[in-house]
């Protein structure tokens, strides 16, 4: 199992197990032996509570795990761990009695996270949204009317959840009393909330600004944004890499949205300023209210940029510099492969980039070029590929890099996975959260 797989899975064991533990052996050993028969339904609440405050610390985008595990696969931990804490939640409800303000604090909690639960998983889910054409339907109407704003104000409610269960549980007589789980308790809670807090200070006063210089519509729904920022002499970014953006002065786009970087890094020259002007390229569909409003947005309009995301490069490294490669891309997914194909074009040997009829991006000739030249085999067309296509570009002992729509890349895994390639030798960043 390579490194990626296995920080994947020791993530999921350190929320699912780890982070709960302290305060179940900690309840377990103090509780009385008079609430031994509901000790299970009071389990099942704190194991919640454990999950949410996960959830939160998740909701921070930690860089230190990003790179480790990968952005969009935390957001996926994070949105599963929120279900099953509502699910444990409501088993906690349902299993024991509880009358006045506790009652009142902890139905309201159950009932935000339920209602905030149903809206993520129409809005922030793209990987339930993408097979399931209802919700995807459900989407689509509703964004006409709740913008990307609205969904991340709403989703920062879970903090209101979480106190909530907080206060409910300080005036529970029999369990506020057991000195070491509530010390236990009670520095998690301060600690999750204090790194939240933290990170939004963090974020507003590192963030990167910026000009946007240029705004080309490159194809049919496909803006081309060129973004001028000042950065610090040590911040770069790595092959493959995505940014989270936001254009400040712009109503309906204050919040920031994550979109690929199509050009790799450059070595930056020394000098005197603390912080030099570079320039990312973007190029960004419209599908969604956030990137609907793209062609408004004139240059010299001001931009906000947080520090790049991603695990493409990593994962490339973690496997030795002679492992080939080979790129499967599909649609808009081809963006991040652009900068891989500079910067690691010489071991690349297959490269596969399709698009609808019409949709190829203008990449697709600088793509064909670069890639024929170093001898790889290349496949760059609009409409689907045949059996035969697909098979020419299985290579022995490489490693391979998705991106593309949910049911292309679920299509092409399951492709690789039929052909005996080991699950740690491919690897894609979803974008459908």
């Amino acid at each position: 199992m390579n490194k990626t797989l296995s920080s994947q899975t020791l993530t999921w064991l350190v929320v699912l197990f780890v982070v709960p533990m302290p305060m179940v052996l900690s309840l377990s050993l103090q509780v009385s032996t008079l609430y031994l028969g509901n000790l299970l339904p009071i389990q099942l609440g704190v194991v919640a509570y454990a999950w949410m405050l996960a959830a939160v610390y998740l909701a921070t985008r930690p860089h230190w795990l990003d790179r480790l595990v990968g952005l969009p696969h935390l957001y996926i931990i994070h949105g599963s761990i929120a279900l099953l804490a509502i699910v444990a939640a409501f088993a906690h409800k349902e299993l024991t009695t509880s009358s006045g303000l506790i009652k009142q604090t902890g139905d309201l909690s159950l009932i935000l996270l339920i209602a905030l639960g149903c809206w993520s998983m129409v809005f922030m889910a793209g990987w339930l949204t993408s097979r399931i054409k209802v919700l995807a339907e459900i989407k689509a109407f509703v964004e006409r009317l709740a913008h990307h704003e609205l969904s991340v104000w709403l989703h920062r409610l879970n903090l209101v959840a979480v106190i909530l269960v907080f206060i409910h549980v300080q005036l529970i007589s029999y369990i506020s009393g057991l000195s070491w789980f509530m010390a236990i308790f009670d520095t998690m809670t301060f600690a999750v909330l204090l790194a939240y807090v933290i990170e939004k200070i963090r974020v507003r006063a590192s963030s990167f600004s910026g000009t946007l210089t240029s705004n080309l519509e490159i194809a049919p729904s496909v803006h081309q944004l060129q973004i001028k920022l000042n950065m610090p002499q040590d911040v770069t970014w790595q092959a493959g890499d995505f940014a989270f953006l936001r254009f400040p002065d712009n109503s309906g786009m204050r919040e920031y949205h994550p979109f690929s970087i199509v050009n790799a890094p450059r070595r930056v020259s020394r000098s005197h300023s603390s912080n030099q002007p570079r320039t990312w390229v973007f190029a960004i569909r419209r599908d969604g209210d956030f990137t609907r409003s793209l062609s408004s947005v004139a240059p010299g309009a001001r931009v906000e940029a947080l520090a790049p995301f991603g695990r493409f490069q990593r994962f490339i490294e973690e496997h030795g510099p002679d492992v080939p490669i080979v790129i499967i891309a599909g649609g808009i997914g081809v963006t991040p492969m652009v900068s891989i194909a500079e910067r690691f074009g010489s071991r690349i040997e297959a490269f596969v980039y399709t698009a609808r009829r019409g949709s190829l991006l203008p990449y697709a000739d600088d793509l064909r070029h670069r890639m024929r030249a170093n001898g790889a085999t290349t496949i760059i067309q609009d409409r689907r590929l045949t059996t035969r296509q697909m098979n020419s570009v299985l290579v022995r002992r490489a490693i391979y890099l998705v991106a593309g729509p949910a049911g292309m890349q679920r299509a092409w895994i399951g492709f690789l996975r039929d052909n005996q390639v080991a699950a740690d030798h491919i690897y894609c960043e979803p974008f459908a959260w």
